[in-house]
């Protein structure tokens, strides 16, 4: 009988073990549904071209067998035909995180087409945010000894819907972000359990974080100064583990040189070339066109607050972005997070009480503040909004989940108050949840460019659809005009950043045949346009009339346009 009254509880239980396998098998399932979707991200040939550049680098150091192997990359063509590294434009982009990907062909029984190849890249560049999430995942169990706190948190990670969606297309600031939450969630393991699979997790996050951006080497004095300061001020004197977290800064910083080709040769002098490149984000070649186009260069003329800026004169560009697109209700629990931070500081120091816990929730929080205040003090080049900056979400994200922690926590003598107290913040996260996740559910797959309840009144006013990711929403309600004559599509730069043409090969070949693509606006038939530095809505282009607007709580993301005029059909007298 005994057994049998347990059984409810056991089962009880049991759905609680399995609910964090269920939500990440989910969560695959989900991405193997929407991870084509989006259009967008000008960038993408070239980082592939980067990264086979950097291939062709690598096998190089095999003459005997790489000149006689044939390695050809859908798109980019032979490895044997790459420029070199050396002297390549872009060769302190690091590409050690996308770089397998390229190499998808010579899996036996594998052969993707072109459209095959970018579509399976989305997916690609997906698991990298997904194998963040775990880590986090197992970080927040470690921290707050509940996975159920742990889960929470991921979730409030997975409904952040600008990360969520650009976790698909965005190649280099979320890779970027993913392995800073990996090498950070390495560093909470290490510190909270005194744990070698910290420490792996920490060596190979800051390598790839590092190769990824130069900017990710600050990783390195940030682990070699809070592991310093957790053995002092805790009086750790074990040798094996002094010797551990010592061997592991060498070991990460191996790890990074030889995934970063770049580096081999004369690594003092390429770290400070790409280091300086690190902080403008722009190279040579693209100020050099820009200048010939005669534009400004990128950073200088972004749309914020209605007027165009150079990011780098205004102190509050960063915060005020973040501001206006993270969830509401996370700011709130960050800056909980950051009042119990503060107030636990003069306590533990009188009381000279040092948890691990809590030097890693000091540093989590000194990790965001230095970051964000060395990014506003050394006036480092941003545009598009703040993906430059979107590696300080993942100790802000763990801040946030610590302050939804501590609430729960927070003690009240009165049993009724106490539950009513809960009850409420549960409340908030469940309508937090079920806020943001019916937005992303009406809007997909314009979720990138959500706005917060406060942002949606002035997103007019910012930076939208930068990278043209509505392109290919536009492209399929442009096959509906489809009647047997070819539809010329203008691939104008100016309108969709390039985008376009990318999204248009991402169709299959079936699709791609309907389009007759011109590179003159003055020979087209219909354009898309997506809203970057343009404020307002409704945006007009000459001899052009908008057809169709893609609009979110009444800022305009993108349009199709028709030619009403001067317009002739190839061939027509």
């Amino acid at each position: 009988m005994k057994s049998i009254a347990h059984f409810p509880k056991r089962i009880l239980l049991l759905c609680f073990r399995i609910m964090p396998f269920v939500f990440f098998i989910l969560l695959l399932g989900i991405a193997l549904i929407l991870y084509d979707d989006y259009g967008g991200f000008t960038d993408e040939i070239l980082e592939i071209q980067t990264a086979a550049v950097n291939a062709k680098y690598i096998l190089s150091k095999f003459p005997a067998w790489f000149a006689n192997t044939e390695i050809s990359v859908p798109i980019i063509g032979k490895l044997q035909n790459m420029p070199d590294l050396l002297s390549y434009d872009d060769r302190t982009y690091g590409t050690a995180v996308m770089m397998p990907s390229i190499f998808i062909n010579q899996i036996p029984g594998v052969e993707l087409n072109a459209a095959q190849f970018l579509n399976f890249r989305r997916f690609y560049t997906f698991l990298n945010f997904y194998f963040a999430m775990i880590a986090f995942f197992i970080l927040l169990k470690i921290r707050f000894k509940n996975a159920l706190i742990a889960l929470t948190g991921t979730i409030m990670l997975m409904l952040t819907p600008r990360f969520f969606a650009e976790s698909f297309y965005n190649c280099k600031d979320i890779v970027f972000f993913s392995w800073v939450m990996v090498c950070l969630c390495g560093i909470g393991w290490y510190m909270m359990k005194n744990s070698r699979w910290g420490l792996v997790l920490f060596c190979f996050g800051f390598a790839f974080a590092a190769n990824t951006r130069l900017a990710g080497f600050f990783l390195w004095p940030a682990f070699l100064i809070i592991s310093g300061l957790n053995h002092w001020i805790r009086k750790i004197r074990n040798p094996n583990i002094i010797r551990s977290w010592l061997l592991a800064l060498i070991v990460s910083l191996l790890l990074f040189y030889a995934v970063t080709p770049y580096l081999w040769g004369s690594p003092t002098t390429r770290l400070s070339e790409g280091i300086r490149f690190s902080s403008s984000q722009i190279t040579d070649r693209e100020t050099e066109l820009l200048t010939e186009a005669n534009l400004k260069p990128l950073g200088q003329a972004e749309l914020f607050l209605g007027n165009y800026v150079d990011t780098k004169q205004i102190w509050y560009y960063l915060p005020v972005w973040m501001g206006i697109t993270i969830p509401v209700f996370y700011i709130l629990l960050f800056m909980a997070a950051c009042f119990g931070i503060g107030s636990s500081v003069l306590p533990a120091i009188l009381k000279r009480k040092f948890s691990a816990d809590l030097l890693f929730d000091w540093f989590c929080l000194a990790f965001f503040l230095t970051g964000l205040i060395g990014i506003i003090l050394l006036k480092m080049n941003l545009y598009n909004g703040w993906r430059h900056a979107y590696f300080l979400y993942a100790p802000f994200i763990y801040l946030a989940v610590l302050g939804f922690q501590a609430l729960l926590s927070m003690p009240v003598k009165n049993h009724v108050l106490r539950t009513c107290k809960n009850a409420a913040l549960l409340c908030m996260m469940l309508y937090s949840f079920f806020s943001t996740g019916s937005w992303v559910l009406r809007n997909h797959p314009l979720d990138f460019v959500y706005f917060n309840e406060i942002g949606r009144n002035y997103a007019q006013q910012f930076s939208r659809d930068y990278w043209g990711v509505a392109s290919k929403n536009c492209i399929l309600d442009l096959l509906k005009e489809f009647n047997g004559r070819r539809i010329s599509l203008d691939l104008n730069a100016d309108y969709t950043w390039g985008s376009i043409e990318y999204s248009l090969m991402r169709l299959p070949q079936k699709e791609q045949d309907k389009f007759d693509p011109v590179w003159k606006t003055e020979n087209a038939e219909y354009l898309c346009y997506s809203y970057k530095n343009t404020p307002g809505n409704q945006h007009s282009i000459p001899d052009f009339e908008m057809i169709k607007t893609y609009a979110i709580d009444g800022y305009d993301v993108a349009a199709i346009y028709k030619r009403v005029r001067n317009f002739k059909w190839p061939g027509a007298e």
